[in-house]
């Protein structure tokens, strides 16, 4: 039997009694390439749904509890809802792009906070344009995944994928409140994983 390349998704707990640890929710299996027909778009559409299955999977009892609460003990014989909420996720940059469901590389809508085009990277345009909508954004990702699941209105998915530099995949952590609600912190929620990161040698 073919072993299977996994790789975790840890999430560290915070909560207002005692200190924070670090716990294992789930593995993400890798998803190779294969030889076939389109084989580049066919493997990425797979990892991106094996992916947020995966994140479905791990998050939604928190989906619910952000949402419609949960109820805690108050350490005085009674109870309080509770509101989970996603402060962070920490990842790299390609990664990020896979969570978010947006597109890589040089697509017309290159930053993952804002508004930027291509041509304006290199100037001080980006400095005053505003930020990704994210009910817009999503709304987009829906309708986009509806034309592809049902394989119609090709060139009106295509256009949707342009204009958000997204693709026809919904972001899980979307239905997450205050993510996916106001105040609408999907896009601000990445922190960059240090270990990714490289800086050069100093002289």
């Amino acid at each position: 039997m073919a072993a299977h390349k996994l790789y975790p998704l840890r999430v560290r707990l915070v909560n207002l009694s005692g200190a924070p640890h670090w716990f294992t929710v789930a593995y993400v299996p890798v998803v190779k390439t294969l030889q076939e027909e389109a084989s580049k778009e066919r493997g990425r559409l797979r990892r991106s749904a094996v992916l947020q299955r995966v994140l479905y999977m791990a998050f939604r009892s928190s989906i619910a509890a952000s949402n419609f609460g949960v109820s805690v003990p108050d350490g005085r014989g009674g109870t309080v809802r509770a509101f989970v909420r996603l402060l962070l996720y920490l990842c790299d940059e390609p990664e990020e792009r896979a969570v978010l469901c947006l597109k890589a590389g040089m697509c017309k809508h290159p930053c993952s906070l804002c508004t930027t085009t291509r041509e304006d990277l290199a100037s001080v345009q980006p400095m005053e344009m505003e930020d990704r909508n994210v009910l817009r954004a999503l709304e987009r990702h829906l309708e986009a995944a509806a034309h592809r699941r049902y394989g119609r209105q090709a060139s009106r998915r295509l256009a949707l994928e342009k204009v958000e530099s997204g693709h026809s995949s919904v972001p899980v952590l979307g239905a997450m409140a205050g993510l996916g609600t106001a105040p609408h912190l999907l896009y601000k929620m990445i922190g960059f994983d240090a270990l990714h990161v490289r800086y050069p040698a100093l002289p």
